[in-house]
């Protein structure tokens, strides 16, 4: 769920400035902010709230009762999945067989939810709700583990 912050008028004007003059949204130029500091070791990589484990040959994810497993050899995929979601210019055909390749593969189902992604678990059924910038660093995790 979004989380609502309160800033100085004078603060959203300036994100609102950083947004136009790089033809950006506020939530982009945050998202910006945000993987600087983790690629300055500020903060950690991984995403609050959404466990990523590796375990032999499988890749866990579990999130505010979401839980999948996935073969190991499939991060890679799930996570190219889950960075290119937010990829408009990309042929929505071939997306939609890449998205129903993985559930065949996997058991996760991923469908687009307004601007962002739901991931569907096949073993709870629950689902979450992503940011597609936070979907891209999921996929960004899930690929790490799949690495280990």
């Amino acid at each position: 769920m979004p989380t609502h912050i309160s800033l100085p008028n004078e603060r959203a004007e300036q994100l609102r400035m950083i947004a136009k003059a790089k033809n950006t949204t506020i939530p982009e130029v945050i998202a910006g902010f945000v993987r600087s500091e983790i690629e300055a070791g500020t903060i950690p990589a991984e995403i609050p709230g959404i466990d990523v484990t590796s375990t032999g040959p499988a890749i866990t994810i579990r999130a505010r009762g979401f839980e999948a497993e996935i073969p190991a050899d499939q991060g890679p995929t799930l996570g190219d999945l889950l960075r290119g979601a937010g990829n408009v210019t990309s042929d929505p055909e071939r997306k939609k067989r890449w998205i129903e390749g993985l559930a065949a593969l996997s058991g996760i189902k991923v469908k687009r939810a307004g601007n962002g992604l739901k991931l569907i678990s096949p073993i709870t059924g629950q689902e979450i709700p992503l940011n597609l910038d936070v979907a891209a660093d999921l996929g960004d995790q899930i690929e790490r583990k799949a690495a280990e």
